[in-house]
């Protein structure tokens, strides 16, 4: 029943017991009362919605038999009560979820549909998250789909100044298309009314349209490394105090770390193929502690650490101090160094953000020390790879200031060749890999990971 997502095993004050919970046995009727969910969200907060509609082919409306009892299990890594059971909510046609610093969250099940609704001061993020979990239940590509011949649809519902707002739907792929076409408009259609939304608005689900979220990591990356280093401070002293972590964190403190979150899956979404082979995030530093004296290199040796996909760490932390698994001294060209600028320059910046709060949420906590000593690696990576490139004669356009950012769209995704030269390079070291001291692992979406032993069993 576990396998096919139709019980899991419940924690009791954070032990997992051997109590499972049957999602068809859930009580039937809603709760009267939902914890922290008032009928308007907290001025603080922003509140987003989405509708999964199920349609089959033809675009008919279609039940998905069972559907709401796979999501209560499949999502239960979010549950009010993934530490301590009896705080779950759930019922036959609902569920409360919640994510930490990523907000919280109501799914219930409308007739066919699947309505998610997310408050948070950014709630893009577990917003994408649940709708992905959705979709992915219907994706052909998923060797877990169930319900063949059907599809699932996103829509958003409509907002002022239609004359009933939330009563009509809007298809997100057609809202998307017309705004690639230019349109900032789109037509409500619901009958009898005659505005037409802006198609912003619509995609923030709020009156004012929100500006892109992500300028705020490149625009202020000082202010954001300002922050991160308060939270952790903070959550330090609450794990002295046996508090949770991630409570009383200010909303721009939740925004910057909800925003980080999501830069780390973009970057994992556009390497995506890479992983199926091999893993995606890594560390590099100079080997020779004289590297910084020799700017008209050609070919030096460098120290290349593997990182868990999952707790977003390096096996340096991961493994036993005398391991060796996950690191490689390979000999590396200050050509191919050049060109794998814009990979290794975003891999290396997101991992510098995600760091403080790899380090501070999980279910361990770094010490200084350790902390300390993975931040200069990180920091000395950057400063080998800007000295290569401020002397190298073989410095092209293709390693413009822009590349300086954390963009990881369609720029990054190109370099999805040096990512595979890069693995090529390793192989050289270690043909069988039997070093990598990583594991494939595929998630319920279909994706695949690169994860540390110790976390092979959540997959």
């Amino acid at each position: 029943m576990e396998r096919f997502d139709l019980s899991y095993r419940i924690k009791l004050n954070g032990e997992l017991t051997e109590t499972s919970l049957l999602a068809q046995l859930v009580p039937d009727n809603r709760p009267e009362t939902l914890p922290n969910w008032e009928t308007e969200p907290d001025p603080a907060d922003k509140q987003q919605t989405q509708i999964c509609r199920i349609v089959e082919e033809t675009g008919q409306q279609a039940n998905a038999e069972g559907l709401f009892y796979q999501l209560i299990v499949r999502l239960h890594q979010y549950s009010l009560g993934r530490e301590n059971h009896p705080e779950s909510i759930h019922w036959q046609r609902g569920l409360m979820l919640g994510d930490r610093y990523n907000g919280r969250a109501l799914l219930e099940h409308i007739g066919t549909d699947i309505k998610i609704t997310v408050r948070a001061a950014y709630p893009d993020r577990f917003l994408s998250r649940l709708t992905e979990e959705v979709e992915s239940l219907f994706d052909p590509k998923n060797p877990a789909r169930f319900w063949k011949g059907l599809r699932c649809q996103i829509m958003v519902p409509c907002i002022a100044p239609c004359s009933q707002p939330g009563q009509s739907l809007f298809n997100l792929e057609k809202l998307i298309e017309s705004k690639h076409n230019r349109r900032l408009e789109f037509p409500c259609s619901l009958s009898g009314c005659d505005q037409w939304q802006n198609i912003d608005q619509l995609l923030y689900n709020a009156p004012i349209a929100q500006p892109d979220p992500q300028k705020i990591l490149t625009e202020k990356i000082d202010q954001v490394q300002a922050t991160l280093k308060l939270v952790r401070k903070d959550i330090r002293y609450k794990d002295s105090l046996d508090q949770k972590r991630y409570l009383d964190l200010n909303k721009n403190q939740e925004k910057i770390l909800s925003l980080i979150d999501q830069k780390f899956d973009q970057l994992m979404q556009t390497l995506t193929n890479e992983a199926k082979e091999r893993p995606r995030l890594f560390s590099i530093i100079p080997v020779d502690p004289k590297f910084f004296d020799s700017p008209k290199w050609l070919k030096s040796k460098f120290q290349i650490t593997l990182w868990c996909e999952h707790s977003r760490l390096p096996l340096t932390f991961l493994n036993p101090p005398d391991s060796k698994l996950g690191i490689y001294e390979v000999e590396i060209s200050r050509q191919w160094l050049t060109k794998a600028k814009p990979l290794i320059k975003t891999i290396t910046t997101t991992l510098s953000l995600v760091l403080p709060v790899a380090a501070s949420f999980n279910k361990f906590v770094l010490d200084e020390n350790a902390y300390k000593t993975i931040e200069e690696q990180l920091d000395l990576g950057q400063k080998a790879l800007e000295s290569t490139l401020k002397s190298s004669e073989l410095l092209t356009n293709q390693t413009s200031d822009k590349f300086d950012t954390l963009e990881v769209g369609n720029v990054i995704e190109a370099q999805g060749s040096v990512l595979r030269e890069l693995h090529a390079i390793l192989k050289q070291k270690d043909p069988n890999f039997s070093n990598l001291g990583l594991e494939r692992v595929q998630n319920k979406q279909g994706k695949f990971l690169w994860v540390h032993p110790q976390f092979v069993s959540e997959y």
